[in-house]
């Protein structure tokens, strides 16, 4: 697994595809409390040309780009290549094509890609609000592995925003906030029966869960029901589950009718700055 950290994770979606899901352990889902965000370009009727939106309703804002091809009269656009950024739960006009030629039609192919802007750092382009988690593991420093939007599995509402940091197997894998454990499982030892592996999932006093995913079979330390604070083992990472290498998935969600929605995060820290504790036999 390559160790990378980018401050802006890309997501590409070309127009009509839909993205592909990811492995995430479920765990008791209350009611509600917010609907997945979706990134969409809307074409329609300007006068006699066309007018493009980008309609962003995720969390955090994003980059789109759009390529217009094989254009025929089209006018407003330049050579098709339109790159502009779209604030969180926003709705904005990226172009507005013309004709030529009064006469004729407009005629072009187009694709539209975006990434999102977001990183779990502090003080990083794309921070959020909200409750700052400690860094969930003991040991490094490590490294982003795969971050937000990656096009690997963070490409669906309930992981969009999760990390992957790669470390070796047997680190451990502390509880980055305070809640009450709600599910874990312990068994597993290769990829299957669970995509995600062994985990633990914690939720907390504001309804939202964090989750670890891809633990060493046998390693996890705490059981359903027991109360947990931050810095309580949970268990070692591992490489179970549907994983390219060792690693610890970490996802901060929120219930939305019987699912789990991904939702933005921050740490405490940023992740390269953690010392090696391992190294000084702490």
């Amino acid at each position: 697994m390559l160790s990378l950290r980018p401050l802006v994770y890309p997501l590409l979606l070309l127009l009509g595809l839909a993205p592909a899901s990811s492995a995430l352990a479920n765990g008791n889902q209350p009611n509600a409390t917010g609907k997945p965000g979706s990134v969409r370009l809307f074409i329609n009727r300007a006068g006699s040309g066309k007018a493009m939106d980008v309609s962003n309703t995720l969390d955090v804002p994003v980059n789109v780009t759009l390529r217009l091809t094989r254009m025929v009269n089209v006018a407003g656009v330049g050579k098709g290549m339109i790159r502009q950024t779209v604030p969180a739960n926003s709705r904005v006009r990226v172009a507005t094509l013309s004709k030529r030629q009064p006469g004729g039609p407009i005629m072009f192919k187009h694709s539209f890609s975006y990434a999102l802007i977001f990183s779990p750092e502090p003080d990083q382009p794309g921070s959020v609000t909200g409750p700052a988690y400690a860094l969930p593991w003991q040991g490094g420093p490590f490294r982003i592995s795969q971050g937000a939007g990656g096009d690997f599995s963070h490409n669906s509402p309930s992981g969009r925003y999760a990390v992957d940091i790669a470390m070796p197997v047997g680190t451990p894998i502390m509880a980055a906030r305070a809640g009450t454990v709600v599910k874990i499982r312990n068994g597993q030892g290769g990829r299957l029966p669970d995509p995600a592996g062994n985990y633990v999932r914690i939720a907390h006093e504001d309804g939202t869960h964090s989750a670890y995913l891809h633990l060493r079979r046998g390693s996890v330390q705490v059981r359903p029901g027991q109360p947990v604070k931050a810095g309580t083992l949970l268990g070692q990472s591992g490489n179970t589950g549907r994983s390219t290498g060792p690693h610890l998935h970490f996802v901060v969600q929120k219930p939305y009718g019987k699912a789990m929605v991904s939702i933005p995060f921050r740490f405490t820290q940023p992740v390269e700055s953690l010392p090696n504790f391992a190294l000084n036999g702490k």
